[in-house]
């Protein structure tokens, strides 16, 4: 029997046979004990693409909770964040819970029929709704959307299985963050936990939003992956494919994975695609070397983080390009390709990192050069409408905030091994593949006899 490598390996949506509890399943454990512990609003933090939406649906798949998610932006009303889950109830999904026993019960127990708009009229108060005399389910559901509130809400998460999911909370109007975060004491008070998921960075603005939610938080903050994590999602699903897994070529690419495993998952699933395998059956053998690994990386970057060269060209370029006597923003970029790869340099870092590139000195530019650039980052971001580094002024760093531009940075040239950060400035400066340069490289050196007059060739003809 064939099984198909998209099925094992996909960086879309909850993964099945190859998911990984990070951390030894801490993560999972945290967010679980929030949920029983009710009245607790979980906090779910991390960078993007970390595997927070994973996450909570492997979580409450296996409590049998049934998610009711809100996707926020900077358009939603109070009102329509309340409305937004009451229309994206699915009651087939949900079971009444016995509130007092806490243990669940036949939908048809109760009487009157079944878990419907109905049931929920009945738990908030069909006068309070102005629901009188018999109403047809469309009516009904008209009255509690009318006006939603959360104390439409709370009685249905209270007497259901049924869990409130928020995403992206931080994408709220401020004003309307306050109006909607007022209201979660209620929740605390009802004994009703809530998931909210956001960016590590905007965790804290749930407390500004009210106070009185300190000490009511469960923080599951995840972190950048790490590389043994990693390799086992690779493990898991070469068993799952009955493939030996080449363990040298998936540290290799775990390591390159900016810590995040959906890029695992897609580096993968692109080994075989390059190979044009589909599907494999357990009578394959099929091997990976270092190479194919290169390759991959480089095909992921390329095709699926191909957005990201708008923003990176801009970059490069940065304000006044005509008027500056150095490529400072293209520089600095290119440090971040130095191995070994980090999400963040300290401005000795960068000093560091400049003089083991072995720059020119008259490409080099002077610390005022630098340090104006990365003060002028975040308005030069701003003005194009992107945001993927920032320097902090208080702890003297520049941050990639998004994972996988780093590895869009390391990965978006074709090459065998990582170049060095005087080879990234070459290529860009005079237009060099790699290939190119070390051609010319090697024609400098069969010119001369002399190891430093081969350099001075070198020097001379860049």
């Amino acid at each position: 029997m064939s099984i198909r490598i998209s099925t094992v390996f996909n960086g879309l949506g909850v993964p099945k046979d190859t998911y990984v509890a990070q951390e030894s399943g801490y993560f999972e454990r945290l967010l679980k004990q929030g949920i029983n512990e009710k009245g607790t609003l979980c906090l779910i933090t991390g960078s993007s693409k970390t595997g927070k939406t994973s996450l909570y649906n492997n979580v409450l798949a296996g409590m049998d909770r049934v998610p009711i998610l809100v996707r926020c932006d900077s358009s939603l009303t109070s009102m329509e964040f309340w409305a937004r889950p009451l229309e994206a109830i699915d009651f087939s999904r949900i079971k009444e819970i016995e509130n007092s026993a806490e243990t669940e019960i036949q939908a048809t127990a109760k009487v009157g029929g079944t878990i419907g708009w109905s049931w929920l009229a009945g738990l908030i108060g069909e006068v309070s709704l102005g629901i009188r005399g018999k109403k047809e389910e469309v009516e009904i559901r008209e009255k509690i959307l009318a006006k939603p509130s959360a104390s439409h809400l709370i009685p249905l998460l209270k007497n259901s299985n049924a869990l409130l999911v928020i995403e992206d909370f931080h994408y709220l109007a401020e004003n309307v963050q306050r109006e909607v975060f007022q209201q979660w004491k209620s929740f605390t008070d009802e004994r009703v936990s809530v998931i909210v998921v956001g960016t590590t960075h905007h965790g804290v603005d749930l407390a500004y939003a009210n106070q009185d939610l300190v000490g009511r938080i469960q923080q599951v903050d995840l972190k950048r992956w790490s590389d043994v994590d990693l390799l086992s999602i690779a493990q898991k699903g070469f068993k799952k494919l009955k493939q030996e897994i080449p363990v040298p070529t998936m540290q290799f690419i775990a390591k390159e994975c900016a810590g995040l495993p959906i890029l695992m998952q897609q580096t993968c699933s692109q080994l075989f695609f390059d190979k044009n395998i589909e599907e494999v059956t357990s009578e394959d053998k099929i091997s990976f070397t270092k190479t194919n690994a290169t390759s991959a990386l480089y095909n992921v970057a390329t095709t699926r983080y191909r957005q990201f060269e708008t923003w990176y060209a801009r970059l490069t370029v940065g304000p006044r390009k005509k008027a500056r006597k150095y490529d400072t923003y293209e520089l600095i970029l290119a440090l971040f390709t130095q191995d070994p790869p980090k999400f963040n340099l300290y401005r000795y870092e960068i000093d560091e990192r400049l003089v083991s590139a072995g720059l020119d000195t008259i490409k080099m530019p002077p610390p005022a050069s630098i340090n104006s650039t990365l003060r002028a980052l975040a308005e030069f971001q701003r003005k194009n409408g992107f945001s993927l580094l920032e320097w902090s002024t208080k702890d003297q760093a520049i941050y990639v905030l998004e994972p996988a531009f780093l590895f869009y940075l390391r990965w978006r040239e074709r090459k065998t091994v990582l170049p060095s950060v005087f080879e990234t400035m070459l290529r860009s400066l005079l237009g060099w593949s790699i290939e190119n340069l070390q051609e010319k490289v090697v024609l400098i050196s069969s010119l001369s006899q002399d190891t430093k007059e081969a350099e001075n060739l070198d020097t001379t003809h860049k």
